[in-house]
């Protein structure tokens, strides 16, 4: 065993979750030891990896949310809150850090005291907020409600880990044509766990709707027919009172989606950055739903559709866009010529990790 790695995952959806998965992969070909505190989804799925030495689980911190919309009023309304369990966790993040002695700290969307730090281990932190900015900053006629998410989360989030870690691992779609100006945030390509695919599309085109499993993920309400496709939907029961069709077939709540996403040719998904940069870096085009209010699922979503390699839609339109998908596929697969790229963002994270 060369290094004892401990990783803190945030629970909220399963992006963190599966991107921190991909990196551990890599660190255990690497020969090392790893250990996961983690929350809510998180400690769901990390419950069955019998390759993690220990499981540890915290409390969850979530954002405020009215109508199950983000809310900035709301979350700010709850920062002592927040502020009382970020202490809580703290304290028992200490003591087992104490009892396992690890070479470094990873974190993704767990926020640490200056406690941690104190203790003189490495703490490197998986974040893109410095993406988020600065792409932010490049859009024009943005829209009003994604501002408060912006200003209260995102920047508070980008100096945090300016403060914090010692190093920050920032995954990024347009991977060779980014730089940092500062100089402890590392560019890398897109995380991708192990057994993902290069997507060969078929004909009949299968599609995927995979929204977020997080409490803010849009509801499966499916209208239209879809004769000419076959459809799964992905982390979705069957909705009540639903009439069974030949070719779309409801998957639950998955821990391992990887088989189902190698089936698919193109997918209605959130604006997450984990699921959008799994389908961009595998070719698969996407209609992308960003959650309301949210800034950085939107900047994701601009992405996509500035690079040709999908749309944008919302909750009511992305059915309506599905016929638009397949009727110019092969222009959107042609456009991911573009930026196609094998490497593996988490061989370049497991690196930078066991290099710290």
């Amino acid at each position: 065993m060369d290094k004892k790695i401990l990783f803190l995952v945030n629970g909220l959806g399963l992006g963190n979750s599966t991107r921190c998965y991909a990196i551990i992969e890599s660190l255990i070909k690497k020969n090392c030891e790893v250990s996961i505190i983690t929350s809510g989804n998180g400690e769901w799925f990390f419950s069955n990896k019998k390759n993690i030495k220990e499981l540890h689980t915290v409390k969850e911190i979530k954002y405020g949310s009215k109508n199950n919309e983000i809310n900035i009023f709301e979350t700010l309304k709850g920062i002592p809150k927040i502020l009382r369990t970020i202490n809580e966790n703290s304290e028992k993040i200490i003591k087992i850090i104490n009892d396992y002695k690890p070479s470094a700290i990873v974190t993704d969307s767990v926020y640490l005291s200056t406690k941690v730090k104190k203790l003189g281990i490495p703490v490197i932190s998986i974040n893109n907020a410095d993406i988020v900015l600065e792409k932010f900053s490049q859009y024009k006629n943005k829209p009003k409600s994604i501002f408060p998410q912006l200003y209260c989360v995102e920047k508070f989030d980008y100096f945090y880990h300016k403060l914090i870690p010692n190093k920050i691992i920032s995954p990024d779609l347009i991977f060779e044509k980014s730089k940092s100006k500062i100089k402890k945030f590392f560019r890398i390509s897109p995380i991708v766990r192990n057994g993902i695919r290069k997507n060969l599309s078929k004909d009949p085109l299968t599609a995927g709707i995979m929204l977020s499993g997080s409490n803010f993920g849009i509801k499966v309400k499916l209208k239209k027919d879809y004769e000419n496709i076959n459809l799964k939907v992905i982390g979705r029961d069957e909705p009540e009172n639903w009439e069974p069709k030949k070719n779309i077939k409801f998957y639950g709540k998955v821990i391992n989606n990887i088989d189902l996403l190698n089936e698919i040719d193109f997918c209605v998904v959130n604006g997450g950055y984990s699921a959008i940069s799994e389908l961009f870096w595998a070719n698969i085009p996407m209609i992308v739903v960003p959650v309301p209010n949210h800034a950085e699922q939107w900047i994701n979503a601009k992405q996509i559709e500035e690079s040709g390699c999908g749309l944008i839609a919302n909750e009511n339109s992305y059915e309506n866009q599905i016929p638009n998908m397949i009727n110019n596929f092969q222009k959107f697969k042609k456009n991911f010529l573009k930026y196609h790229t094998n490497i593996n963002g988490a061989d370049q994270a497991a690196d930078l990790i066991i290099n710290s």
